[in-house]
């Protein structure tokens, strides 16, 4: 049996490669391989694949950078908007000669990331049905879960996949394929199969499912509902395979909860690194928790290498903070940059992110927001809401059930209000990055 396995490109105003790999979809992979399918895989998002070389974007010393870029028309309720849109990732024709390659598969699977970034789930399904007319494909993913109704109903998918519960989605391929596939039961604890990819310069890894936490604004806990951690034996032993076998030294944590629980799950581990000497770099793009920091951690994250660490604020308004769901306040972010600071982490090291377009945030929030976290002498990093259905805080908005999830997108959240609003969170940008450069 053989499975095609797809990452589709990006349409967005704008998109970066902050060690965005597709964790769960190559944890697939490695499922349908252990079960016995020959895998064919094209990430259309991978910067360094040989068919991209040619193109020659930048890198960061981390294994970081930009996305090769078109500029192409925008959808009509983007045209308000002052800026390029642009598809990001691999070219229709480089996808279309990859495909030849392809021996016809058994099945398809499809991958889909932010919900307004269907319309290139869309177009790698089209060719993929006009290349494999006959081959049952399936769609899963943030997309697929968040918006099931829609891709139902224009995605072109054969099967929409939305639970994130691994037994249900072998009963489907089995189901589609008339064969009977056994429940692997240690699906959790299989490493996303790295080797699909020729090069690679990071690795990118979660530790943990789903949050403690009901933030209004995040929508995660309708991905993965339950909270769980791998152990911590099992995390070091990805870290050391991927560190030796593949020889990575950029490894990065996409965990919602990577503090959580902290002296059973992340200290023993920072301990296991420094124990056995594995000279790494480790990064948090996804941001982490404050509340979980303590002196030991700080410690432990400096010696073991943590770099450019950056926790979640969002919002230094109290009230908001409490309204969105307490999980930091101002007096735990202080003391807990003055832990990092302690540990030997200087200002370029760290970073805030703050969230901007919240419902029921003003203008002034957000400036008074500025000024606090870079009065705290750390990066800020401005993030635009974006509505995810199903959260509280999407209906507060009261945007409609149905409506086109390009309106989910974060550049044009502003916009709901008019575009006088769009221009006063450019301002609120630009103040930002004045703020930052004088930090360096």
């Amino acid at each position: 049996m053989r499975a095609l396995l797809v990452n589709p490109w990006i349409y967005d105003f704008a998109c970066y490669d902050l060690f965005s790999k597709p964790i769960g979809f190559l944890k697939i992979a490695h499922l349908l391989k252990r079960l016995g399918f020959v895998i064919d895989y094209i990430d259309c998002l991978d910067r360094l694949h040989q068919a991209m070389k040619k193109f020659k974007v930048k890198t960061t010393p981390y294994g970081c950078g930009n996305y090769y870029s078109e500029v192409v028309e925008k959808p009509a309720i983007f045209k308000d908007i002052p800026r390029y849109y642009k598809r990001y990732g691999m070219p229709p024709d480089i996808f279309k000669t990859l495909l030849k390659k392809i021996k016809k598969p058994d099945i398809i699977l499809v991958s889909s990331g932010m919900t307004y970034w269907y319309k290139g789930v869309f177009e790698v399904i089209n060719i993929l049905k006009n290349k494999f007319k006959d081959t049952p494909l399936i769609l899963g993913g943030i997309y697929a879960t968040l918006c099931f109704e829609h891709a139902q109903r224009f995605s072109g998918a054969d099967f929409i996949f939305k639970e994130n519960i691994i037994d249900e989605f072998l009963k489907l391929v089995s189901k589609i394929l008339n064969k009977e596939l056994y429940f692997y039961k240690d699906f959790k604890k299989l490493f996303p199969l790295y080797e699909l990819y020729p090069e690679l310069n990071y690795v990118s890894l979660r530790t943990s499912g789903g949050c403690p936490f009901r933030c209004s604004y995040c929508g995660w806990y309708r991905i993965e509902k339950d909270l769980y951690q791998l152990p911590y034996e099992e995390v070091f032993r990805q870290i050391v395979y991927f560190y030796k076998k593949l020889n990575i030294r950029n490894f990065a944590f996409y965990d919602d909860c990577l503090l959580y629980n902290s002296d059973n799950h992340i200290k023993p581990l920072l301990k296991l690194i420094l124990k056995n000497k594995i000279k790494a770099n480790f990064h948090t793009p996804n941001g982490l928790n404050a509340s979980f920091i303590d002196r030991e951690i700080a410690y432990l994250l400096k010696r073991t290498n943590f770099v450019q660490v950056r926790l979640g604020l969002e919002t230094s308004n109290s009230k908001l903070q409490e309204i969105t769901g307490g999980k930091i306040d101002n007096f735990t972010i202080r003391k807990s940059i003055s832990y990092l600071k302690e540990a030997g982490y200087s200002s370029e090291e760290l970073g805030v992110y703050l969230l901007m377009g919240l419902p029921q945030q003003s203008f002034e929030d957000v400036k008074e927001s500025i000024y606090f976290a870079h009065n705290l002498k750390v990066k800020v990093y401005l993030e635009e809401y974006s509505p995810v259905p199903g959260t509280v805080d999407y209906q507060k908005i009261g945007l409609p059930k149905d409506i086109d999830p390009l309106w989910h997108n974060n550049s044009i959240f502003p916009l709901y209000k008019g575009l006088e609003n769009y221009l006063k969170f450019q301002r609120l940008k630009d103040l930002n990055h004045k703020l930052n450069w004088k930090l360096n």
